[in-house]
C-alpha cells in the first residue's frame, strides 16, 4: 500500500508568488465599476450621478498623468538640447571673473582687473586645502585688465601638481588704501554636465555657468 501521507510530506510546498503594488489602469477601473454594478443592492441602486462623477474623476486623473508624462518628455528633450548646444565648447578656452588658475604642462595664465591705478598688487596662490603655495607681487599697475602668469612652482621652486588652484588677490594705491580688484581665470573646458536642470561647463571638478563667461577663445 502506498503511504499517501509520505507523498504529501515529500512534495515541495508551493510558495505564493509575491507581487508588488501595481498602478490601476483604465481596464482595472472599468472592472471595478462593473463589479460595483453587479453587487449593488437592488432595493437601493446607486445613483447614476455617482457613476458619472466617478468616470469624470478617473478621466481627469488619466489626463493629468498624460500631461505629466508629456511635460517630463519635454524637459528631457530640453535638457538634451542644452547639453548638445554646449558640446562645441569642449576644448575651448574661456575667461571667467573668478580667482582661479589652471595649472597644466607649462606656466599657468590668469589675470585681474583693477578699478584704479595700484602701486602694489599681491597674489597668494592656494592649493585645495587653502594653503598658500606661492606669493606673487606686481608693482605700479594701471587701472584696467591685466594678464599674469604663474610658473607652477611653490615658494621653494618645487613644481606643483597639475590641476585647479585658487588665489587671493589684493591691491593698494600710493596712499596705502585698498583698490577694488577682481580675479580673472583662463580655463580650458573639459566637459558638460547638468546640475539642477541647468547645463554647466566643466573644468576639472569646477562647474561653470555659461553666463559667467566674459571671453571665449
Amino acid at each position: 500500500m502506498i503511504d499517501v501521507s509520505a507523498l504529501s510530506s515529500a512534495a515541495p510546498a508551493s510558495t505564493p508568488e509575491r507581487t508588488g503594488p501595481q498602478e490601476l489602469g483604465q481596464d482595472d477601473f472599468l472592472k471595478l465599476l462593473v463589479t460595483q454594478l453587479k453587487n449593488q443592492d437592488p432595493l437601493k441602486p446607486t445613483d447614476n450621478t455617482e457613476f458619472v462623477s466617478q468616470l469624470a474623476q478617473f478621466s481627469q486623473l488619466e489626463q493629468s498623468a498624460k500631461q505629466a508624462q508629456l511635460l517630463q518628455q519635454s524637459l528631457d528633450a530640453q535638457t538634451a538640447s542644452l547639453q548638445f548646444t554646449l558640446l562645441p565648447m569642449i576644448g575651448r578656452t574661456v575667461t571667467i571673473g573668478q580667482p582661479v588658475v589652471q595649472l597644466g604642462d607649462g606656466p599657468a595664465a590668469f589675470g585681474y582687473t583693477l578699478d584704479k591705478n595700484a602701486q602694489q598688487v599681491l597674489v597668494s596662490i592656494q592649493d585645495h586645502q587653502g594653503q598658500i603655495v606661492r606669493s606673487l607681487e606686481y608693482r605700479d599697475q594701471l587701472a584696467g585688465v591685466h594678464a599674469a602668469e604663474w610658473d607652477g612652482k611653490d615658494q621653494d621652486g618645487i613644481a606643483m601638481p597639475k590641476g585647479l588652484y585658487r588665489y587671493v588677490i589684493s591691491a593698494l594705491d600710493v596712499e596705502g588704501k585698498a583698490v577694488p580688484v577682481e580675479g580673472r581665470a583662463s580655463l580650458i573646458v573639459s566637459g558638460v554636465r547638468m546640475e539642477e536642470g541647468q547645463a554647466k561647463l566643466l573644468v576639472g571638478d569646477l562647474a561653470i555657468d555659461p553666463s559667467a563667461i566674459v571671453e571665449l577663445r
